[in-house]
């Protein structure tokens, strides 16, 4: 199945700059059944394998492949069509919103080839038919449209373009019509190709695992453009997920001013106030109000809605190339859990840095990304916060906050370092504070 060439694919475009972000997917191995069959005649009419291999009655080449009716013993050519078979291929990504994603997918379906029944006669009807595809498409997730929620069901739709490009070889070597000038054709020889640009249009769904791993299955119609034929496709394989997935944006509502009741109150000298607001006790609803609260015509406080905003950091130190987690933070990691669980909106960036040791670059940056990524699962496995609120960076040792040439410099800089923002909206009275204010 040409794993080869799927491999050197991923390798080129994997090379773009996008593997440290979240957001990259990386479909490895894609594997489903290609059906081909409804594409059949006009397949025949393109994969013509007979051209330049008939002769006219003169002895003359026939270059356009025009075919013959039999005539002067020259047999006519039928062309070709590739059978169903299984399909490979693997696909490379990048989350454009926590639902939907732009993928480029390469892949390889070999199959016999099914020849007509004049070529057969000709001698001409064994085939090997390889089919190579290269596509951009769009995988447009139904919460676009209908909202997100924490279902690990993903349904999508997928929308793209490309190129198919279809090569035939014969497997038995035969020889062309007499006084051609190609004489004897061997076995794997190319004897017909068609290169098109195609559209794909599909259905599917990913069923998150975790928050690295889904499992994919998808159904594709495939529109060959260039020759106006369609072909099918079923598939299914393993997503993987660096980074995390990007967490959907929280609209928070802003926050409205007070309404303030600026309804004069005649007061009758006779009435008494006993609670000094302003109401007389006659008709005031609410005896007994609080000095410094703002209070309606009845008496009664008014409620106002304030925003209290969360906002703290999280130190986590680690010893010398590892990524557990010490006893003594576990404590401070729950303190944020908890202030997590207090703001339900809030959100935590979590970054992992590493002192300048160790064999590359390379190995350091894996190490902070190991570092960060321990702090969010303990938040999400032991104190059962959701994933989607946790975002995880890797730095490798590119910002120290200390030097790096002492011990205690680099033990400084082997550590995560984590934000947690958020807020949340609480109803109280309002003061005659808050109005001057």
């Amino acid at each position: 199945m040409k794993l080869n060439k799927i491999a050197l694919a991923l390798v080129a475009v994997a090379a773009a700059p996008l593997a440290a972000n979240a957001g990259v997917t990386i479909s490895p191995l894609l594997l489903g059944y290609h059906y081909t069959g409804e594409a059949h005649d006009e397949q025949r009419e393109i994969l013509k394998t007979g051209k330049n291999l008939y002769v006219n009655a003169d002895g003359n080449n026939i270059d356009d492949g025009t075919p013959f009716n039999g005539a002067n013993g020259h047999p006519n050519n039928g062309g070709v069509a590739k059978e169903s078979s299984l399909y490979t291929g693997a696909a490379l990504g990048i989350e454009l919103t926590p639902s939907t994603q732009f993928q480029v997918e390469y892949g390889v379906s070999s199959a016999n080839g099914e020849a007509s029944e004049d070529s057969a006669k000709a001698g001409v009807n064994r085939f090997d038919v390889e089919q190579t595809m290269l596509s951009g498409n769009f995988l447009i997730g139904t919460e676009e449209f209908t909202g997100y929620t924490d279902s690990a069901f993903k349904p999508y739709v997928l929308v793209g373009a490309g190129q198919s490009k279809i090569k035939v070889e014969n497997q038995e070597t035969y020889t062309a019509a007499k006084g051609s000038s190609v004489g004897t054709v061997n076995a794997g020889t190319e004897v017909a190709e068609s290169k098109d640009t195609i559209g794909n249009l599909g259905l599917g769904a990913m069923y998150r695992i975790n928050d690295a791993l889904s499992l994919r299955g998808e159904a594709r119609a495939i529109h060959n453009f260039d020759n106006n034929w369609w072909e099918g496709m079923a598939l299914a394989g393993l997503e993987v997920v660096l980074g995390g997935h990007l967490a959907p944006t929280v609209a928070v509502p802003p926050m409205q001013e007070p309404v303030i009741d600026t309804t004069p109150v005649v007061v009758v000298e006779s009435d008494l106030d006993s609670d000094g607001d302003g109401v007389p006790d006659s008709i005031d609803a609410c005896p007994g109000t609080p000095m410094n609260v703002v209070v309606d015509e009845r008496g009664c406080p008014v409620p106002v809605d304030i925003t209290d905003e969360l906002k703290m950091e999280l130190r986590v130190f680690f010893d010398n190339d590892k990524s557990a987690i010490k006893a003594q933070y576990q404590p401070e990691i729950a303190k944020v859990a908890e202030k997590m669980r207090e703001y339900p909106n809030s959100t935590a960036r979590v970054e992992g840095h590493a002192s300048k040791t160790g064999p590359s670059a390379r190995y350091n940056q894996r190490l902070s990304e190991a570092r960060a990524v321990a702090v969010k699962s303990m938040l999400t496995n032991e104190f059962g916060i959701a994933p989607n609120r946790l975002s995880t960076v890797g730095y490798g040792y590119d910002n120290p906050i200390a030097p790096n040439d002492t011990e205690e410099g680099r033990a400084m800089n082997r550590r995560v370092y984590a934000i947690i923002t958020g807020d949340k909206t609480m109803t109280v009275e309002q003061t005659k504070d808050m109005v001057v204010q």
